[in-house]
């Protein structure tokens, strides 16, 4: 095989292997189930940060890991709806159609994503002034969203 013969050869492999990434819309209670994986590990973060931060449980070395988790795992929010799967799918969800309706929904998780960096770095310069305003307005935020966006349960 000659040099472009093998570099054609090598092309069509990697075009190959790389077909299945290319992007394309998820089966909707596949894209459902993603999203619940990611909102559960903002909530899973969340509520360890908090018990935390209450004295509820003693591991204040973890304070700064659950916020930095917490942040990258909202950093994943607005991704995680971008495929509108309103009355699709079979997968239960307690996300309202309204989220795909307007700009309010993104515009909360824009926030979200701001206030959870802030949290993340004060609990890591362990400012703890720092640490409540953000954590308020991280509470805020979900609280609104959950209030607004997700139908009760």
């Amino acid at each position: 095989m000659n040099k472009f013969g093998f570099r054609a050869a090598m092309v069509g492999l990697v075009i190959a292997f790389s077909a299945p990434a290319v992007v394309h819309a998820a089966e909707a209670d596949d894209a459902i189930k993603y999203r619940k994986w990611v909102m559960g590990t903002v909530g899973d973060h969340t509520q360890a940060f908090f018990a935390i931060l209450q004295g509820k449980v003693p591991h204040q070395d973890a304070m700064a890991y659950h916020a930095r988790a917490l942040a990258d795992a909202a950093a994943h929010t607005k991704a995680s709806f971008e495929q509108n799967t309103a009355g699709q799918g079979t997968e239960k969800t307690t996300s309202l159609a309204k989220v795909w309706e307007g700009p309010d929904f993104n515009a909360g998780l824009d926030s979200l994503v701001v206030n959870t960096a802030a949290l993340a770095d004060a609990a890591e310069a362990g400012d703890m002034a720092g640490i409540g305003a953000a954590a308020g307005a991280v509470g805020k935020d979900c609280k609104t969203c959950h209030d607004t966006f997700r139908e009760e349960h």
